[in-house]
């Protein structure tokens, strides 16, 4: 049987097999990033014309069929996956400049407030957390104006802010699109954080903060926390495509990890395995403050260390 044969039928069996599953069972898998290894099928194809071997020749011609019909798929799915988002993409070429502007939020401070939570909707862009403020909360957004608003619910001594992104249109002419926001929070009240993201960076320095529970549902993103000292228990749920992560937490914080992540790179500086997918750090008995992470992706890289 011909090289070619190989390389045709396993493409078309892969890619079949991919779209098959993705019709009949909820596999959500997205490897949004699979489709820039479409080169490698190229160094494949030329191996195997070098090759005198004809089973080496079909079993790599093979291998880059299957490396074909993936990246073929992931970009495919990638495509939809943004376009079932909730994404509006306008092409600008008239010579009108974009609407870009920075524009401030805050919501108020009083001493009765005891806990807090901020519930971030941002699509995709860049998104950071890392100073303290005199009030409540505030919001640095630099793109398009009128691109977010701002809601706040209290009752009693909680109170509940949230920051959503209209209709996460992107703009696409002379001007390059910009979604960036920098966060800032009172160090007083216990916080809940939940992000919900899309293909965007997220930085969140949460070491001056007390954080009870942080909540983030991304894309393909690439995410770095750090975590600090101030709270007896937190916990941390991540929902993330293809990602890199990077998460710190301080060496008097004991940690917990259980993952689903089987076809990640996971680099888990200092912890024991205590069976499959779960992770603790030496201390976990004994320690008095503790940190425990959940994390649920697809072809990712996850690295947490000590600081």
């Amino acid at each position: 049987m011909k090289t070619s044969h190989y390389f045709w039928g396993m493409f078309f069996v892969s890619l079949g097999a991919l779209v098959l599953i993705g019709n009949l069972t909820d596999f959500s898998f997205q490897w949004s990033t699979a489709w820039k290894f479409w080169p490698s099928v190229l160094i494949l194809i030329g191996i195997s014309i070098m090759l005198k071997n004809q089973i080496g020749k079909a079993v790599i011609a093979a291998l880059a069929g299957i490396v074909l019909a993936l990246s073929i798929y992931a970009s495919v799915s990638a495509t939809t996956s943004l376009i079932n988002s909730d994404f509006e993409i306008v092409i600008d070429d008239d010579n009108n400049t974009a609407s870009f502007d920075t524009t401030y939020f805050s919501q108020e401070y009083n001493d009765s407030i005891k806990t807090a939570a901020l519930n971030f909707n941002g699509g995709a862009g860049s998104f950071k957390l890392f100073s303290t403020t005199d009030k409540l909360i505030d919001f640095k957004a630099e793109g398009f104006k009128d691109l977010y608003s701002v809601r706040r619910n209290d009752s009693g001594s909680f109170s509940e802010i949230f920051f959503d992104m209209k209709g996460k249109s992107i703009k696409l002419g002379k001007e390059n699109y910009k979604n960036l926001v920098e966060i800032s929070l009172n160090p007083n009240p216990d916080w809940d954080l939940n992000f919900d993201v899309g293909a965007s960076s997220l930085d969140l320095d949460l070491t001056q903060f007390k954080v009870r529970k942080t909540e983030i549902n991304m894309g393909a993103a690439a995410l770095r926390i750090k975590y600090g000292n101030l709270m007896t228990t937190s916990d941390l749920k991540i929902d993330a495509g293809a990602s890199d992560i990077d998460i710190l937490i301080p060496k008097d914080v004991a940690c917990e990890i259980k993952t689903d992540a089987a076809l990640s790179s996971k680099n888990f500086v200092g912890f024991t395995k205590i069976k499959s997918d779960l992770y603790r750090t030496p201390n976990f008995d004994s320690a008095t403050k503790k940190l425990y992470i959940e994390i649920d992706c697809g072809v990712s890289s996850i690295d947490v260390q000590s600081y």
